[in-house]
This record gives structure tokens, sequence and C-alpha cells, in this order.
């Protein structure tokens, strides 16, 4: 999904964390919270290659689980500011662990519901109701709080801009490498069936939480100084940045969650394989990720602005591949070609515009369900 990041849209003016007069010792929690980062995408990852198989499987169409990815969406949307304050209130350690906890439930909840609903148990707008609050509401809401809070600590902990862009690029990296680890090994252990990755991810996010609890200080979490100032969505130095963030994981969003698709319906890869084959498709983009984050972008020493305009123009020459690869060439090597655009396309993500200096002044339920009786498929037409 969601390879979805936090909306916050608050300009950090917290004095930054005192570091005393050694720097590794802020180095140090900076790299925690990274761990906290890198697992809660490596979670969420690991399931993202199954969900198309999984949602035929269950009777669920294309557009049900688009449903199911908007709610997630938007619970990040809108519980992102909320995280930020209670990380203030509460310290940034807290909710870094409530939100994997949170994050852990839901997708074990998920993982629940989606081998019930594999029985044939339940009925299909039951399982839909099910999955919507447990991988979209819930898991969604919990997923938020993990990247608002570990920007929020980075921007306080950090002095300068320079010192910044390093902190925001380890950030970057942790996502990177999470979109990497976690398709790869969804993809591995969906050999063993669809549910084996869906109960493998939350304990690997109980797993990192565990190591957060014992290693991240609690009193390192906590900023001081002044609340930072509030800026409205619509303020002119941030909506153009707002919006490009917004097309961005967009376009992102409905390449992860068509790949599994198009592989069943161009290519007809049966279910068991369709995991496997989404997971490399998947793991060949956030190995670029990785690349750009860690070395390209250090050395091309780009301004945002630039690294920005690139970036879209790379993904949106992917894209078109993958619309416009003839049946015969085969969807799989089309969409590898995105999601290479998409990790040469991450130089424009949120960590980047983060640090960019502000200038001054079908009807019904059948349009849910894939189950030929009692609904018609749309997938049969």
């Amino acid at each position: 999904m969601f390879d979805n990041t936090s909306a916050a849209v608050s300009t950090p003016t917290t004095t930054p964390v005192s570091r005393g007069s050694d720097p590794p010792s802020s180095v140090r929690p900076i790299l925690l919270v990274c761990v906290a980062v890198f697992g809660l995408m490596t979670g969420q990852q690991m399931v993202n290659p199954i969900l198309a198989p999984l949602a035929r499987e269950l009777g669920l169409s294309e557009l049900a689980l688009g449903v199911v990815m908007a709610v997630g969406a938007s619970g990040v949307v809108f519980a992102s500011g909320f995280w930020v304050r209670r990380a203030r209130a509460r310290g940034h350690r807290t909710v870094l662990l409530t939100s994997l906890g949170g994050a852990a439930v839901g997708l074990a909840g998920f993982a629940l519901v989606a081998q019930i609903g594999l029985s044939g148990s339940l009925p299909t707008w039951l399982v839909f109701v099910l999955v919507v609050l447990s991988r979209g509401l819930l898991f969604g809401i919990a997923w938020a709080a993990t990247p608002a809070t570990a920007q929020s600590y980075i921007a306080g902990a950090t002095a300068g801009e320079a010192e910044r862009v390093r902190g925001m690029a380890s950030f970057g990296a942790a996502q990177g490498l999470g979109l990497a680890v976690g398709p790869a090994l969804g993809g591995l252990l969906s050999i063993g069936g669809l549910l084996v990755p869906m109960y493998a991810a939350p304990v690997v996010l109980v797993l990192i939480a565990i190591v957060l609890a014992a290693r991240l200080p609690r009193a390192s979490a906590q900023p001081r100084g002044a609340a930072p100032k509030r800026v409205r969505v619509l303020d002119r130095r941030i909506w153009p940045f707002l919006l490009i963030g917004f097309g961005l994981y967009s376009a992102i969003t409905i390449v992860l969650m068509t790949t599994g698709f198009l592989l069943q319906d161009r290519m007809h890869v049966p279910t068991d394989r369709t995991g496997v084959q989404t997971g490399l498709i998947t793991l060949a983009g956030a190995a670029l990720i990785v690349v750009v984050q860690a070395v390209v972008v250090r050395r091309l020493a780009w301004p945002p602005h630039r690294l920005i305009r690139v970036g879209c123009a790379t993904m949106t020459a992917g894209m078109i591949v993958v619309a416009a690869a003839p049946r015969h060439c085969g969807s799989l090597s089309g969409s590898r070609c995105s999601e290479r655009a998409w990790g040469s396309g991450c130089p424009a993500s949120p960590q980047h515009r983060a640090c960019e200096r502000p200038p001054r002044n079908r009807g019904r339920w059948r349009a849910w369900s894939t189950r030929p009786s009692p609904w018609p498929s749309p997938s049969h037409r």
C-alpha cells in the first residue's frame, strides 16, 4: 500500500535534542528510530505482494481492494498530525511502540479474517467489512505514527541543513531497505501459501518493537523548546510540495496494487506464483531506491527541486511502459521497468522535500465482489 508517508503540516522549530559533546550519542537513537521505520515497512511490504491474488481468492474485486487501500491511506492522512502531537506530549518512544503494536494487531486481525474468509465461513460482504476495519482502518492509523514520529524526532535531533539531510537520508534508506526486504521475504514465504507471510508480518513488527523497547532511551525521544508553529495546508510555502507528494504516492500505490492483477490478467500467472513474482518486481524497484538514496543522491548533490523534477519524470516514463506494453512482450518486464523507474524517482520523496528551505515571503455490491454467486463478477465480463 501502502507504500504511504506521514502528512506532517507543521514546521519544526524545536530546539535540537541535547546531544552533548559526543556526536554518536545522538546518532544511535536516530538509527534506532530508523530501525522502527524499517520494521514497519518490512511488515507492510511482506503482505502487499499477495494482496491481489488474496483478494480474488476471497471474492473481492479490484475496486474493493482499492477501497481498503484508500481507507488505510485516509487513516494515515488524518492521524499523522495527532501522532506528532502525542509524541511531543508522551515521548517519541511511547508513540513508536504504540504504532508498531497497533500495526501488528491490525495485520494479525487481517490474517485471521483472511483465513476465515478463505474457508468460506463468512459471506463476502462481511469479509470485506472486516478487511476494511483491520487492514484498512486499524493498520492505517497505527502505520501513520511511525513515519510521522520518526521525521519529527530527526528534525528535532539535528541542527543545520546538512545534518538534517543526512538524518532524513537515513530515514529514506530505512524505508527503501524495508521495501527491498519485505517483498523478497513475503514472496518467498508465499510459496508455502498466501497465509504464511500474513502471519509472519506481525511477528516481525513485534520483534522490532521488542528491540526498540530494550534499546531506545526513554528521555532521548522527548523534544525540548517551544511547540512547533502550526502551518495551514494551503500555505503557499508548502502546498506545492504536498500536491507533489499526493501525486507521487498515488502513482506508487496504483502501481503496487495493480501489479498482481496485471500478472494474473495479462500473463495468466496462477495464484500460487503471483505473490512470488510480484515480490520480485517490487524488489527490483526497492533495490534502486536503496542505491539512489544511499549513493546517487549523495554523489549528485542536486538541489531538492531538481531531484523532484527528475524523479517524477522518470516514474512517469516507467508507468507509461507498463501501460503500453503489448501482451506478447509480457507485463513482467514492463512492470519491472516501472518499479525500477519508481526507484529512480525516489529522490522526489518527502524526506528531500523536508530538507527544502522554504521561500521567504459500478452498482451496489456487484462492484465489490468477484465470486460468481450470488453476484456476477466484473472479471468475467
